[in-house]
């Protein structure tokens, strides 16, 4: 089993950061005030940061830097969108260089990425997933883990409500997966519980919930204030 899918399936609830930025200074801060994971990104344009991050080309030298920064914790990529992604001779070498684990949405997603590697499958649902969706999840072993990225991009911000949570214990029970949450919500530190409760084995926490999408002191305080309120449950 991956170290990624070890920390998911864990006692506990896993911390994971989506640096709004591919910058050590950020992956440093983050893992000094208690990160169990980092996610970053490449050929995409990402929403709730409103950066784009180019190639994985450009990214590579960054990559290897972050691996060999983040030691034996899991290092997660977001390896393109629809209309631009890695090739399969590039997927390679991500698992060549130890990348821990991939997320991207499924409508994003070429079938080669789906293939057995040491990376760790995560795939992303949209707000417009559908039950056959979940079933479908439930019974490929080529799923690993479930990213319940559901909220729509105009919502993002927003406060937690409990008819996201219903919708959210749903698509647990449904897909039978491990599951990660995304901060698409204003989630607080002090809502951890409910996401636990729900059944969430992870939270990763992103640009919504930081103060500054530029300072690695934001990243760190986010993170440092997530970490202590999971450590209490």
């Amino acid at each position: 089993m991956s170290a990624f899918l070890e920390l998911l399936t864990g006692p506990k609830l896993a911390l994971v950061v989506s640096l709004p930025s591919n910058d050590l200074d950020m992956a440093r801060a983050a893992l000094d005030n208690g990160a169990d994971a980092i996610k970053v990104h490449a050929n995409v344009w990402h929403r709730a940061s409103g950066h784009t991050f180019g190639a994985f080309s450009e990214q590579r030298p960054f990559l290897e830097a972050l691996i060999d920064l983040a030691g034996p914790r899991p290092v997660g990529l977001v390896p393109g969108a629809s209309e631009a992604f890695v090739s399969p001779h590039e997927f390679d070498e991500l698992a060549d260089m130890g990348l821990g684990f991939f997320s991207a949405y499924a409508d994003d997603l070429p079938p080669f990425a789906l293939r057995p590697s040491s990376v760790t499958r995560m795939v992303a649902i949209h707000d417009d997933y559908t039950p056959a969706d979940l079933r479908g999840i439930r019974t490929w072993d080529a799923v690993d883990v479930v990213e319940v990225s559901v909220m729509p991009g105009s919502t993002y911000g927003s406060p937690l409500r409990a008819t996201d949570l219903l919708r959210y214990r749903a698509i647990i029970d449904g897909c039978g997966k491990p599951t990660l949450v995304p901060t698409q919500r204003a989630i607080s530190p002090d809502e951890v519980w409910a996401l636990r409760s729900v059944g969430f084995n992870a939270v990763m926490i992103g640009a919504v919930v930081m103060d500054s999408s530029t300072d690695p002191h934001a990243v760190g305080a986010a993170t440092a204030a997530f970490r202590t309120s999971i450590d209490s449950l």
